[in-house]
């Protein structure tokens, strides 16, 4: 049965399930995070070359499709323990913007993007409606949140890669803006990334997937995890350490939480139900 390790390792053996999660920090130095704090505040998103080994990126991306081969959903890739490793190693990234006692919010997805012609991930959305910035009575911006994503196979703007809407740009819409689909998408700013790049935003930055060309043979294959500032009150209980992820169990818990909390992103057709009966 899928609560059973056995289940998942049948699928993808070069993946893990169970084991501590000791990442090495990736060595970012100060003047790095300096331009890439700077760019954040500024206008509300970031970009950082890849970073990842090839080996953690690959083993990865077949497990995403492995999962497809059997009809599973990719967001099932959180069942094993390599993307809870990803993410943590990026603890200087996130240090840097929620303290070093961040915690890692139970919202999480996967995508597997097409190659055909108008595929896309989701449309424009904001994360959080709510405020996610705040005055630290300093002159600057205290954060409350924030979203990360990392591609494991190139993003281009043929696959769909992410596109923001730069915070000036919104700030130009009257009356504010609050419904996305008054976005002019052309406003917005293409974002391609290589295979392993960390992509991040403040969570009320309108962002979105562009639509495939057709003329990619890759697909977009991406995952994220969102992050909180413990100063604040949960966004969504239960907080979480990314360097103490969920057991088996709570993990396949919290991933039938997610589908129907994305399904209207994508329309995705799959009960988590499904996994509990017997095979026939």
């Amino acid at each position: 049965m899928s609560d059973h390790p056995s289940f998942w390792q049948a699928i993808n053996p070069q993946l893990t399930i169970g084991a501590p999660i000791r990442p090495d920090p990736l060595r970012l130095d100060n003047s790095g995070l300096d331009g890439i704090s700077d760019k954040l505040m500024r206008e509300g998103w970031l970009q950082v070359p890849p970073l990842f080994t090839q080996k953690m990126i690959t083993s990865l991306r077949q497990g995403i499709l492995n999962l497809g081969a059997r009809g599973l959903p990719p967001v099932y890739i959180y069942v094993y323990d390599q993307p809870w490793q990803l993410f943590a190693a990026l603890r200087p990234l996130i240090s840097r913007f929620l303290s070093e006692d961040f915690r890692l919010l139970p919202n999480f997805w996967a995508w597997h993007v097409s190659t055909e012609k108008g595929s896309s991930g989701w449309p424009p959305h904001r994360d959080c409606q709510a405020e996610t910035r705040f005055a630290d009575g300093l002159g600057g911006e205290l954060l409350m949140s924030l979203s990360l994503w990392v591609p494991l196979t190139d993003a281009t703007t043929d696959n769909g890669c992410m596109h923001v809407l730069p915070r000036d740009t919104e700030q130009r819409y009257d009356p504010p803006l609050d419904d996305p689909d008054r976005i002019d998408l052309n406003e917005g700013i293409a974002l391609p990334a290589k295979a392993g790049s960390v992509l991040g935003w403040l969570q009320d930055l309108y962002h979105w997937s562009g639509q495939a060309t057709g003329k990619s043979e890759i697909p977009r294959i991406s995952l994220s995890l969102e992050f909180q500032n413990p100063a604040f009150e949960p966004l969504r209980d239960p907080l979480l350490d990314i360097t103490n992820p969920p057991t088996l169990d709570e993990r396949l818990a919290l991933i039938a939480e997610q589908i129907p909390r994305y399904r209207h992103m994508e329309q995705l057709d799959f009960d988590p139900a499904r996994l509990q009966q017997p095979p026939v």
